[in-house]
């Protein structure tokens, strides 16, 4: 038998399933309780995530904390100064995968909403901050 290639976008695949379970930011498929990317060109993909015991467990653990606001992540030009930030300041993004400081930064500043891993700021943002900083030199030695 032949496979379909699923023509699917993240925001067609979130669609499916009921508010608040899954998240599309800058054409990427989110889980709204563990806040990582999901595969989204197969709908089998992203019920095996929610059947994972990392998942219910963080599902779960938000379920408890009542009147806890639902945080979704934040769009890419805030992460990007996020990461713009961070590389200015010389403090490598690793450091953002701290527990403690990651929930310090999570809860305490408003516009920071849930952190994305270290992998997924260093293969979707730490570039284009990096291209940005060349631009900014380039045009700097032009004047």
């Amino acid at each position: 038998p032949s496979k379909k290639i699923s023509s699917t976008s993240a925001r067609g695949r979130c669609a499916q399933f009921p508010k608040y379970i899954f998240h599309e930011s800058g054409g990427f498929l989110f889980c709204s309780t563990c806040n990582v990317p999901v595969n989204y060109s197969h709908k089998a993909s992203c019920d095996k995530h929610l059947e994972t015991t990392s998942h219910k467990r963080k599902a779960e653990a938000l379920q408890s904390e009542k009147g806890r606001e639902q945080k979704v992540q934040k769009t890419v030009s805030e992460l990007f100064e996020l990461t713009e930030a961070f590389c200015a300041a010389n403090v490598p993004l690793k450091t953002l995968d701290n527990v403690n400081l990651k929930e310090y930064l999570e809860c305490n500043l408003k516009n920071v909403g849930i952190i994305p891993s270290l992998s997924h700021l260093q293969q979707l943002y730490l570039p284009r901050v990096f291209e940005n900083h060349v631009t900014e030199m380039k045009e700097k030695l032009k004047t």
